[in-house]
């Protein structure tokens, strides 16, 4: 994991492209810890009124990663799934298979530890169209790091104590 903490430390100090890099990597499957928030956060605390910069920079980057996962996961990820208990792989289907968009549009917008990724994943194997999924995406990943930046722009140096206090009563 070594290099793992080696390339986060990298992608933060590229700014804007390291930032892009970050919510790549994050949402094609590579667990970060929150890391895109992480660097949006000082990010915007070097630069506040990089907000119509970075939070698209942001907002790109996962959504291409988040592309990734699906495709891997509509071209053959009924065998990792396989591994999950047939309880839950019923339970994320239904939700798939009834509330799609509001589905995944939610996992956007929950933050660390949100299994996020499986449900994207999900998405993929049990062929949720493609356009609602773009959407849902970009619509929880926008919200999502534009909360981020304003929280960041409100509260400066206190924003990272004001995200791990109350980020999960914001969603």
């Amino acid at each position: 994991m070594d290099w793992i903490d080696q390339l986060i430390e990298f992608l933060r100090s590229m700014g804007p492209a390291g930032l892009f890099g970050m919510a790549f990597l994050d949402s094609a499957g590579l667990p970060t810890g929150g890391g895109p928030d992480i660097v949006l956060v000082l990010a915007m605390q070097a630069q506040p009124l990089d907000l119509l910069v970075l939070v698209p920079v942001s907002v790109i980057g996962s959504v291409l990663g988040c592309i990734v996962l699906y495709l891997f996961g509509l071209k053959g990820g009924d065998k990792a799934l396989a591994r999950i208990g047939e309880e839950r792989r019923a339970s994320i289907k239904g939700k798939i298979d009834r509330h799609g968009f509001a589905t995944v549009l939610l996992a956007m917008l929950g933050p660390p530890p949100y299994p996020t990724k499986l449900f994207v994943f999900s998405a993929g194997v049990f062929k949720m169209r493609l356009a609602p999924f773009l959407v849902s995406v970009v619509l929880g990943r926008t919200l999502r790091y534009a909360i981020v930046a304003y929280l960041a722009m409100r509260f400066g140096e206190q924003a990272t104590e004001q995200l791990r206090e109350h980020y999960p009563l914001f969603f």
